[in-house]
């Protein structure tokens, strides 16, 4: 009777086994997700075993620079086939390719989750709607806005304080331009397709535009305005060789002491402190930028958010791993690394109000309070980068000609024709425009 008793007692211990094991078997998830190699993946990467615990889902990231991730999403998601569950991507870039191609998967109902705390985030929903719809389609991450640096110091000797208008800004670079001891008032960047971008706040900022109604804005009288300002500014007061600086020269002049100032993305912030870098970084004052004739606009980008793969098998495991990336502790982690999270709640955060000085703070709060209905820094169209190399000619020669050259309005028209073209061939032109 005992030898029954004890086969009956093993038998149950052993069936209890095995069905704890199936249970744990089909309620752990595994989930793959594609991601950028960054500050970004850096905080995922700080914190996913935290992640794993907590929800049993194991997470089996794969990491590319930002191009090879681009091209390894377009290559897989084209199959119909991909195992991705969450992948990030450029909505600047892709929200629109994606959309058409129903590879993003809308995000509403999930959005209702109270952990998500979705009211927290302020973006452009424009950025971040999946084309055509109303539907949000992804999360985003980190923005950027455009923002001015300047010598403290520099500024405490002429007795200056950051300027508020362009014409201040002007005043401002005429007392500190000393080029007889190799020192420049400003520096904004001036190679032809790396200006774009930094040239839109002060084409917005005379109330022009890239594109208006599916056609090329820039030969108004108000980009031309711009255009000519742009040149004044950095023919009168950059340093020479400034036409091919771009973004990373920006940080070099600064860092060298070889300019007072520099207008360019908030992301410029953690190099021009890194006292490893620079003999500069406890003199770095920040503020918002200088408002044009129709006001202060900069920039509003999602630089790079996270979504949903419409084709995965593991949706549920894939928003909570989504809620990760986009919660409060990456944010924090981000932010003072020249990442400006979207959540409000970061910028009261112990662990970013720390490290970030309360300018800083100040400045990105403030720009992202200004109305503005110019949230990209670039023409929306599918040939930019023809677009920019066209636009950024006349732009280039108009900081040649310190922004009095005779034929900087025949350039300009040029450009917007070629723009006009290029929109055309890829039938995005007047009401076809669909971006």
């Amino acid at each position: 009777m005992k030898r029954v008793v004890l086969f009956l007692q093993v038998l149950v211990l052993c069936l209890g086994s095995a069905f704890a094991s199936g249970n744990q078997e089909q309620t752990q998830k595994k989930i793959r997700v594609l991601s950028m190699t960054a500050q970004i993946s850096d905080g995922i990467e700080k914190y996913i075993d935290q992640f794993e615990k907590e929800t049993g889902i194991k997470v089996e990231l794969e990491l590319y620079g930002d191009q090879e991730l681009r091209q390894k999403e377009m290559t897989e998601f084209m199959t119909g086939s991909s195992t991705v569950d969450a992948f990030m991507f450029s909505p600047l870039q892709d929200m629109t390719p994606f959309s058409k191609n129903a590879w993003v998967e809308p995000l509403d109902n999930y959005l209702k989750d109270a952990d998500m705390n979705w009211a927290d985030i302020k973006a452009p929903q424009k950025q971040i709607t999946i084309k055509g719809t109303n539907h949000i389609g992804c999360i985003p991450l980190y923005s950027s806005v455009q923002l001015m640096y300047y010598r403290k110091d520099v500024f405490a000797k002429k007795g200056i304080v950051p300027p508020k208008t362009y014409d201040e800004l002007l005043s401002a670079c005429s007392k500190i331009n000393d080029p007889a001891n190799n020192f420049y008032a400003i520096a904004c960047r001036g190679e032809k397709i790396a200006l774009t971008s930094q040239f839109s706040p002060f084409l917005f900022g005379f109330g022009a535009s890239f594109i208006k109604n599916g056609t090329s804005a820039f030969d108004t009288p108000e980009a031309l305005a711009a255009a000519k300002f742009y040149g004044q500014l950095l023919g009168q007061y950059a340093p020479p060789g400034i036409m091919n600086a771009g973004y990373s020269q920006m940080t070099q002049l600064f860092n060298s002491g070889t300019v007072g100032i520099v207008i360019d993305a908030a992301a410029l912030y953690s190099s021009l402190t890194d006292k490893n870098e620079s003999k500069f970084a406890d003199q770095v004052g920040v503020a918002p930028i200088p408002a044009g004739p129709a006001g202060a606009h900069s920039y509003k980008q999602v630089v790079w958010a996270i979504a949903m793969y419409s084709g995965s098998k593991n949706k549920d495991a894939a928003w909570k791993f989504m809620k990760f990336v986009a919660g409060k502790d990456i944010a924090a982690y981000i932010t003072p690394k020249g990442m400006p999270s979207f959540r409000n709640s970061t910028w009261s955060d112990p662990r970013v109000t720390s490290l970030m000085a309360r300018d800083i703070t100040a400045a990105y709060a403030h720009t992202n309070e200004i109305p503005t209905n110019n949230e990209y820094g670039l023409p929306r169209m599918t040939s930019v980068t023809e677009a920019r190399d066209s636009m950024g000619q006349a732009v280039v020669y108009s900081i040649e000609t310190k922004g009095a050259g005779p034929d900087l309005q025949k350039k300009m028209q040029d450009a917007a024709g070629k723009v006009n073209a290029l929109l055309k061939d890829a039938n995005e032109y007047g009401s076809a425009y669909n971006w």
